[in-house]
């Protein structure tokens, strides 16, 4: 059974990178034509090469989303952006197929006398990507000539910016790449050499997914205790393997949205204002946009109604129970469970005994379904300890992410 097909992951990850701020809307697939002519111009013929650096081309900015350094990455005279860089790199080392590979993030806002002593081929490719990355910033945000761009590259030549990725610039500047940047074809174009096997494409939705709960120590496993929490009720509900499986990729794609919430909002300390509410409650929305005709209908439905009740209270349609399926029913207490059993900025963890209080009054008033409420009081420990137990090697990676994270940015501010 094909819930995504792997040809849709990367029109996922650009819908999903065009959310973290309209500043940024194709940055990433802007900066991949560029490094993809840079590459031809090299002479490169290398197919998995350049599927690789294209991919970190893509994805240079992913750490962005949880540094929020946006302000600086649209100049064109940088300061220092090392945060983002370092969380992009040990985030796409950790759960992409990139490897080695991603330190080229690392370094891809480095001068080029930084990366001096580093592998050859990560150094080359650094100063690639730190070129094609500028040379898009000043095409969308300065919106300057090629001439006056030229001109910055060139008093900054030896020191920000290394001879032979210039040169490689200046090659695809006369061939016509500053003027591609405002064609949409050339854009869809760029990204036809990123053809993913079914195990990459897993790898990389779930990098997406992880790099929304990933934002704080709080979330990190909110999406994972939903994806394990709504498996074992279908399981212990009876439904087929089919459906479980279709519950399973609902609740992973069902906070996707959340990429275009600003952190403020999800962070918040204390009751959010009924402006914060909206902009909140937005993120169904765009996670609608996002898997709009990349997903099999049962699973996008699941995923995007999680937050409906059965006495139209809920969001974002105020749906009936009429309306609603029992998988869909079944991943909306999923959720609930999911963030009343884990800290949050705004709360601690719940007990047992007050989540399944706040399940019964929710039940009292019509608002979740009896089925699922009765299964998830019956098998809760058995349940809520293998969720546990399955979230537990992510929140260990989220640690040892944040101390090397620490590590590497003493050693570069």
């Amino acid at each position: 059974m094909e819930i995504i097909h792997s040809d849709k992951i990367i029109t996922v990850i650009r819908r999903g990178l065009n959310l973290i701020d309209k500043r940024l809307t194709e940055h990433g697939v802007k900066v991949m034509l560029v490094l993809q002519d840079m590459l031809n111009a090299d002479g490169c013929r290398d197919m998995e090469l350049k599927k690789t650096l294209s991919l970190l081309a893509l994805l240079h900015d992913i750490g962005a989303y949880r540094t929020e350094e946006i302000d600086d990455l649209v100049k064109f005279e940088i300061g220092n952006v090392w945060q983002h860089s370092i969380y992009g790199y040990l985030f796409l080392r950790e759960f992409t197929p990139l490897g080695d590979w991603a330190e080229v993030v690392l370094y891809h806002h480095a001068d080029c006398s930084i990366v001096a002593k580093r592998p050859k081929a990560i150094r080359r490719y650094a100063q690639m990507l730190h070129v094609a990355d500028r040379a898009v910033v000043w095409h969308d945000e300065v919106k300057g000539s090629g001439s006056q761009l030229e001109n910055h590259f060139q008093r900054r030549l030896g020191t920000a910016f290394s001879p032979d990725a210039l040169n490689l610039w200046r090659q695809c500047q006369q061939s016509g790449t500053f003027d591609k940047l405002d064609d949409p074809a050339y854009l869809d174009g760029a990204l036809s050499c990123c053809c993913l096997s079914d195990e990459e494409a897993r790898d990389y939705l779930a990098m997406v997914i992880h790099a929304i709960d990933f934002r704080s120590r709080d979330t990190v496993t909110h999406t994972m205790g939903v994806m394990e929490i709504g498996l074992r009720l279908a399981q212990h509900m009876g439904f087929d393997e089919a459906m479980c499986q279709k519950v399973y990729y609902g609740a992973m794609l069902h906070d996707l949205g959340k990429i275009g919430t600003p952190v403020s909002v999800l962070e918040k300390p204390g009751r959010l204002t009924p402006e914060e509410t909206a902009v909140m409650q937005h993120h169904v929305v765009l996670s609608g946009q996002i898997i709009d005709g990349c997903v099999e209908e049962t699973v996008a439905h699941i995923a995007l109604r999680h937050h409906e009740k059965l006495d139209g209270s809920g969001y974002p349609l105020g749906l009936t129970e009429e309306e609603l399926t029992l998988p869909e029913r079944l991943l909306t207490t999923a959720d609930i469970v999911s963030a009343l059993c884990m800290s949050r900025s705004y709360k601690e963890a719940f007990s047992k005994e007050r989540c399944l209080s706040i399940l019964h009054d929710m039940l009292d008033r019509g608002q979740l379904d009896s089925r699922v409420v009765s299964v998830m009081e019956t098998f809760f420990d058995e349940i809520m300890t293998q969720a546990d137990l399955m979230c537990r090697p992510l929140r260990e990676t989220y640690e040892r992410i944040s101390a090397e994270y620490q590590t590497i940015l003493e050693q570069y501010t």
